[in-house]
């Protein structure tokens, strides 16, 4: 064996040492892969060649060679294109806002949870006014490799800019084999992070990609990367997808500040919390009878004829803002669902419907809606709250998602409902009209001039386009947002369905994992009998009664003492790194980071939501701390430092502040 194959079979064991230790799932595949070229039951397409001093891949079906000439000088070639400014190669990970020093000013006397710019704007505007695009980073922290070839670009662009954390991408994973021969990607991982996606799936890539990207958040400020095969760049706007449906860009800190203020609250107020944390296998009310769930999809619209027939014979499950189109139809929902916290759209809602309508309705709210509207529409007793992404009566479960039409799906499943009809769930646009939800609904709108996501270099969660499944088509267009949605119910669904469960969809939408697409003229509910009303509303109150409680228990208590005890040691932290004086940029930046891991973490799953508000928010303005930190060159620094301090300090402390205030007068 010459020295050559012996190098580079000692290249391929290390490696697979590496991944075998650190990336079993990337190890699993390969392994698999190895034992079928072992065994004879995969014939290998590429084949390794060394000439000329460098190693090729030939395509023995096409007998194209995959660089064509010197691998290694590409790879030089590769290396020498990276550079450090912010305006070639590079993902942003925020948005460029500008504001105004009389914006500023008036940010700084809002409340927290007026606007996500209120605690924002004083930090992003002073960063505005030292950086922009022109200016050069110190340093590339986070860089994406868009196809590993042999990994040969891998090694020359690593010792050029010893980046900390790598992520790569390779969706052949027969080259990606023949890379582990030529590239020790160990020694990459001497003193690198390196993330991996080989042949993954959606949802796997989106996995591994947001681990890469939470992971050191503050230092997204700009990803660099680099293209080894030119169909790749529609990967890059996948990630664009990945990075604007965060829950960091999609559910800001003022909203979550608000839902734990208002949570509190109704909690104080003594509101029934309904227990969410368990499945109620077969329950009586729901398995004798369907339920119907009524969203705001565009199929609404056309199957509003179907569900005024069938609504006699099923429960009927609606989101509240479809409920004027219910009422103008005749159809008089059994159970409301609202999650939202805006008071506006409800109010917009309201004035297009009866307010009697609400009188006999069980109505499931998140805490954190405006009470006082609902408790206007009706009794007291038919409101029964649940938590969602907050945990202060945590013994009763709490539900997490992107929007109301998931968790209506969720409960439903939790009742223990025996047979489900989703209608209107389409996470979808109307593949004619591009119409986004049913005619009626107050975000009614087409979205006809939408752009195609994996040609765009911008991604919007509401006006890009994306093409999925369908449920009854092969192929349906949909939104990022909605996008995120149809991962959540998919989720749901393997947390929560039962095996005697089923579940129809008679959407002309997406399709959802585990669902059966169903045609409306092919169901008639008619022989489960009209059902009675108001024995209905009485089983159903009593099935909620029985499942509901307003006191907190013990432990719950016990956990809302010691998040007053939490969020005093991390005002205290604060005010620490308020007094201290960084003569460098490195030591700002090393108390900055300090600090914010304390901020973000809790030492109890039980009581974190002020640690879950803070990483929101600091993922917010993490591009732009990132970009102060980051920069060569900037003027002052020491005064700038201070300065900087201030504005960060400032912010922190009103969101301590609110929250501690919240939780005193309310204990």
């Amino acid at each position: 064996m010459n020295q050559i194959e012996q190098k580079a079979i000692e290249t391929f064991q290390n490696n697979l040492s590496l991944l075998s230790e650190k990336h079993p799932e990337v190890f699993r595949k390969v392994d698999i892969l190895n034992q079928a070229i072992e065994n004879g039951s995969y014939k290998e397409r590429y084949a390794l060649e060394y000439k000329d001093g460098y190693f090729d891949i030939l395509d023995t079906v096409t007998n194209d060679w995959l660089y064509g000439s010197s691998s290694i000088d590409q790879a030089k070639k590769a290396a020498k294109d990276i550079n450090y400014k912010k305006s070639t190669g590079v993902i942003e990970t925020f948005y460029n806002y500008n504001f105004t020093e009389e914006a500023i000013q008036a940010a700084n006397k809002e409340d927290p949870t007026a606007s996500p710019f209120v605690l924002t704007a004083p930090v992003i505007g002073f960063v505005g006014k030292l950086i922009d695009k022109n200016t050069i980073m110190k340093h590339i922290f986070k860089f994406i490799f868009f196809g590993a070839g042999l990994g040969v670009h891998l090694q020359t662009i690593h010792e050029k800019i010893e980046a900390p954390m790598y992520l790569i991408i390779e969706d052949n994973l027969e080259i990606f084999r023949l890379s582990l021969f030529v590239t020790d990607y160990s020694k990459i991982a001497d003193n690198s992070e390196l993330y991996f996606s080989i042949m993954s799936q959606d949802d796997e890539f989106k996995q591994v990609f947001d681990t890469f990207y939470h992971n050191s958040f503050i230092r997204n400020n700009y990803i660099k990367y680099s293209v080894f095969y030119q169909h790749y760049r529609e990967k890059i706007s996948k990630i664009q997808n990945f990075i604007v449906t965060q829950s960091s860009n999609t559910y800001l800190h003022d909203k979550l500040l608000m839902k734990n203020i208002r949570t509190i609250q109704t909690i104080h107020d003594k509101y029934n919390f309904l227990d969410v944390s368990k499945h109620h296998n077969e329950n009586a009310t729901f398995s004798k009878r369907p339920i119907i769930l009524v969203a705001a999809g565009p199929s609404l619209t056309k199957e509003i004829k179907w569900l005024k027939q069938n609504a006699p014979f099923a429960i009927i499950v609606a989101l509240f803002m479809i409920v004027p189109t219910l009422e103008k139809h005749g159809i008089k929902p059994d159970i409301v669902i609202h999650i939202d916290e805006g008071s506006f759209a409800v109010q917009q809602t309201l004035e297009n419907v009866n307010n009697s309508f609400f009188a006999d309705n069980i109505l499931l709210l998140a805490p954190s809606v405006d009470m006082t509207i609902f408790s206007n529409l009706t009794s007291e007793k038919n409101i029964f709250v649940f938590e969602d992404r907050t945990r202060y009566r945590f013994n009763k479960g709490y539900l997490e998602s992107f929007s109301v039409g998931e968790i209506a799906y969720a409960l439903s499943l939790i009742f223990g409902v025996k047979d489900l009809y989703l209608l209107g769930l389409d996470l979808a646009l109307d593949a004619q009209t591009k119409k986004t939800h049913a005619g009626g609904h107050l975000n009614e709108n087409s979205q006809a001039n939408t752009k195609d996501a994996a040609s765009s270099e911008v991604v919007s969660l509401r006006d890009s386009e994306f093409i999925i499944k369908g449920n009854f088509q092969d192929l349906v267009p949909t939104t990022p947002l909605f996008e995120m949605s149809i991962h959540v119910l998919n989720d749901f669904t393997k947390r929560f369905k039962q095996a005697y469960q089923n579940i129809y969809n008679l959407s002309d939408g997406a399709y959802f994992t585990d669902t059966i697409p169903t045609k409306s003229d092919t169901v008639d509910l008619s022989s489960y009998g009209n059902k009675n009303s108001v024995v209905l509303k009485e089983e159903l109150h009593d099935f909620f009664m029985k499942n509901a409680s307003k006191e907190m228990d013990e432990d719950e208590r016990n956990a809302f003492e010691e998040r007053i005890k939490e969020t005093k040691d991390k005002r205290e932290m604060v005010l620490k790194f308020a007094g201290q004086r960084y003569p460098s940029m490195d030591q700002f930046r090393e108390a900055f980071v300090e600090t914010a891991g304390h901020l973000i973490s809790t030492q109890d799953e039980k009581t974190s939501e002020l640690a879950g508000i803070f990483i929101i928010y600091l993922e917010n303005i993490g591009g732009y701390i990132g970009d102060f930190f980051n920069t060569e060159n900037i003027e002052n620094p020491k005064r700038n430092i201070k300065h900087f301090q201030k504005i960060i300090v400032s912010q922190l402390l009103k969101i301590i502040d609110k929250y501690l205030r919240i939780l005193e007068e309310k204990s």
